[in-house]
């Protein structure tokens, strides 16, 4: 598997890639298995994970050791018998989405934002016994945290998490304006006046979304601001529309 593809199997997954990346995408996939079944697995795993674990509260301190930050928390009503008849039907696929976990840490830890995401501020991420530690082990440090502020409504966070020499960016916003047609919130990591893309969302009906990006290895010193913008679609490879929110990194 190539590292170039290796790093664009999550946005695939969480749709942000842009039509001439997922053309590229779609096409390595029918000459690389590896990359295949990483994104079977990885949808797999979105599917089965509500259902794979007991419905409960996340243990304390959960939240802040795996993003760093809290969403609020809502509770999360499932039909006793519908989730007995799931969990059956989920044991089979339990040992490999364990398997998928403990492959290595950025895709643990970007599955777990690709769910939080979907979700929208539903949280549900709960382990038990042993499984529960060896989760928690995986998550490093918060290397930074910054808030990202407009002349407008809204607002967000962005988190740089690290473990060994991989890094991910975890960015969540809230109370923004609602988007029409294609448009997107697109966040740009900007070094001077060259901006690089680092993902795109959408939002619900409060104005919330998410979107993780992984950073290859990059080092903050890289990158002196990080911005949202409002765009047509998801395929700008600079910003076209306004940039709303923005902090120096």
């Amino acid at each position: 598997m190539s590292h170039e593809y290796a790093d664009q199997v999550i946005d695939y997954v969480n749709g942000n890639l842009s039509e001439r990346e997922e053309k590229a995408f779609l096409k390595h996939l029918e000459e690389c298995q590896e990359c295949a079944d990483e994104v079977k697995e990885l949808q797999e795993l979105m599917e089965d994970l509500p259902y794979s674990v007991e419905p409960s509260s996340p243990p304390p301190g959960m939240k802040e050791r795996v993003l760093g930050h809290v969403f609020a928390e809502e509770e999360v009503e499932v039909d006793g018998t519908s989730f007995e008849n799931k969990q059956e039907e989920s044991k089979e696929k339990k040992g490999n989405v364990r398997n998928v976990l403990q492959r290595n840490w950025t895709k643990n830890l970007l599955a777990a934002a690709l769910f939080l995401s979907l979700a929208g501020n539903a949280y549900l991420l709960a382990m038990n016994g042993d499984s529960s530690s060896e989760f928690a082990e995986g998550i490093d440090e918060i290397k930074n945290k910054v808030v990202l502020q407009g002349e407008q409504t809204g607002g967000a966070t962005a988190s740089i998490i690290q473990q060994d020499n991989d890094k991910m960016l975890v960015v969540e916003a809230d109370k923004l304006d609602s988007l029409q047609g294609d448009e997107v919130y697109q966040v740009w990591l900007i070094k001077g006046d060259t901006p690089i893309r680092a993902g795109s969302f959408t939002v619900n009906d409060a104005g919330e979304g998410a979107v993780a990006y992984a950073l290859n290895k990059q080092t903050e010193d890289e990158w002196d601001t990080i911005a949202i913008s409002k765009e047509p679609d998801a395929s700008s490879e600079t910003p076209q529309g306004t940039v709303i929110l923005s902090s120096e990194l």
